[in-house]
């Protein structure tokens, strides 16, 4: 077995929803120390594992998540793919990034990498809010996710994560005329913001959209009382042209008369990443473009994608040119159905391996 693909179908064997990549963070720290010669290899306070290779400027991030959404898939592999969690999304984007360097080294490679597998990239963002924190500057960054390995991803919309909760006082269930309980609230709420997505449903770029997901929704005490409790959590995605303080205001509006005198809300906005797209015009783009020409022989796609991952959060702080690449289909994360084409990620590392070298004769 290529040692490449073994070191894949290793990492997708790990099961690690946000908060437990532990395992797998220790797993490549000591793949970085001991069979890919890193000058420095280490976990950070947030769980990072980081591997560094000491060189000239200018210097690149190559940035992968380890975790992801939770509920397990049996891993497995045959002769053209590896089937698993994460194995799209985005396990093998980190794997290429770490084996792409490992090539990089061997073949004499001069300018300094940093290599960061981070945690929590499916929650909150721990890991690279960490990585900024800790202050590490390099000239480029390139962040792994499924995007097919012809394809550069330039933009991503904004997400915020909103919780409501709704409080009434309950009756009994055969009297429904003594008032709207809190789950009816709830779904009326759900029910006016849904409008966002008929009016993506309509459009031919999506990413210009907003949109609207009910992730999760919990509600009532008994069979034979009206609910006075319910819960919802919004996921909310929209375009760089939209101020997301201007949705959550609609959202408020919306709430506070479905909800009239009688029932008791609360909107807690719990987690907030800003839209980013990458200025085009930059040696980054121009290096992935003549990778993907040299490896696959057609030209690189650049696209912007409706979901948003950690390069939003790196990109609006640190201003660096910054992009997101890696092998995999995306329409396949998040779902029972991840697998990565052994092809397609073995092409991805040897596109990266002609652009970060293409870039480093640009200087």
């Amino acid at each position: 077995m290529n040692n490449y693909i073994s070191l894949l179908y290793e990492m997708v064997k790990f099961y690690t929803p946000s908060g437990k990549e532990e395992r797998l963070a220790l797993f490549i720290k000591d793949k970085l120390q001991k069979e890919f010669n890193a000058d420095k290899a280490y976990i950070d306070r947030a769980g990072n594992a980081i591997g560094v290779y000491e060189g000239k400027e200018p210097s690149i991030l190559l940035c992968g998540h380890m975790d992801t959404v939770p509920g397990e898939i049996e891993v497995k592999m045959d002769e053209e793919y590896i089937y698993g969690r994460g194995a799209v999304d985005a396990k093998s984007s980190l794997a290429a990034f770490l084996s792409a360097a490992n090539e990089l080294r061997k073949s004499g490679f001069k300018n300094r990498l940093i290599i960061a597998a981070v945690v929590d990239e499916e929650d909150t963002g721990k890991g690279i809010k960490n990585l900024i924190e800790e202050g590490e500057k390099v000239s480029y960054a390139v962040f792994g996710e499924p995007s097919s390995s012809t394809n550069i991803v330039i933009g991503y919309r904004g997400g915020v994560r909103v919780r409501l909760e709704f409080r009434t006082e309950s009756y009994h269930a055969s009297s429904i005329w003594l008032g709207k309980s809190a789950v009816e609230a709830a779904i009326e709420v759900w029910e006016n913001m849904r409008k966002y997505n008929e009016e993506a449903f309509s459009k031919e770029k999506k990413f210009d959209t907003i949109t609207v997901c009910l992730t999760k929704m919990s509600g009532g005490e008994s069979h034979n009382m009206s609910p006075s409790y319910c819960e919802m959590v919004l996921d909310i995605r929209f375009p760089p042209k939209i101020k997301y303080e201007n949705i959550i205001k609609e959202l408020t509006d919306i709430t506070s008369k479905v909800c009239g005198q009688k029932i008791e809300y609360k909107i807690s906005v719990e987690d907030y990443t800003p839209p980013y797209i990458a200025p085009i015009k930059n040696e980054l783009i121009e290096a992935f473009k003549h990778g993907v020409k040299k490896v696959k022989g057609i030209e690189a796609q650049l696209v912007r994608k409706t979901g948003s991952g950690d390069m939003n959060i790196y990109g609006n702080i640190m201003k660096t040119p910054t992009i997101t690449y890696g092998p995999g289909d995306p329409k396949l994360a998040h779902t029972p159905y991840e697998k990565i084409s052994l092809k397609e990620y073995l092409e991805s590392i040897d596109i990266l391996k002609e652009a970060l070298t293409f870039l480093s004769k640009s200087f």
